[in-house]
């Protein structure tokens, strides 16, 4: 019997999206409960009216840049780093979106500053980025469970 089996490019694509929905879901979970000091990722959309930037318009806006950042990079790490069979190059991915962030983030003086970050913001922000790293790149490395050879009787 052979299992159906996803090619490993729409894998990515899939992966990616999911990616982004847990990432924003746990980022919203940590905003909530306050383990991130305010609401630091999502920017401010000046181009919508004052009124509709607190509620479910700018959401869906943050979350469709989070999809479409997320898939780009899936197939950042589909076509660099897919070969890798570990987790640790998911980790330093994650790690360096972050860094990323932090470092537009200070030089374009967007919501957040590094140098007055709280410490569990920081810890936060990290192990968040960490878990979207490691969740990507695991999926996107390893093979599918399903993959077997068939026995020629």
């Amino acid at each position: 019997m052979e299992f159906p089996t996803i090619k490993r490019f729409p894998l990515a694509i899939y992966t990616s999206i999911a990616g982004a929905v847990v990432f924003y879901c746990i980022y919203r979970a940590y905003v909530f409960f306050h383990f991130i000091e305010k609401d630091l990722l999502k920017p401010g959309f000046s181009f919508i009216a004052a009124e509709f930037q607190k509620g479910w318009i700018s959401e869906l806006l943050f979350i469709t840049m989070l999809t479409v950042c997320s898939l780009i990079w899936a197939l950042i790490y589909y076509v660099l780093l897919k070969a890798r069979h570990t987790v640790y190059p998911g980790i330093f991915m994650g790690l360096l979106m972050l860094e990323v962030l932090l470092l537009l983030g200070w030089l374009y003086d967007w919501r957040m500053d590094p140098s007055s970050l709280q410490t569990k913001t920081i810890v936060s922000l990290h192990s968040l980025c960490i878990l979207y790293g490691l969740f990507t790149g695991y999926s996107i490395s390893y093979e599918e469970p399903y993959k077997t050879k068939q026995s020629e009787n």
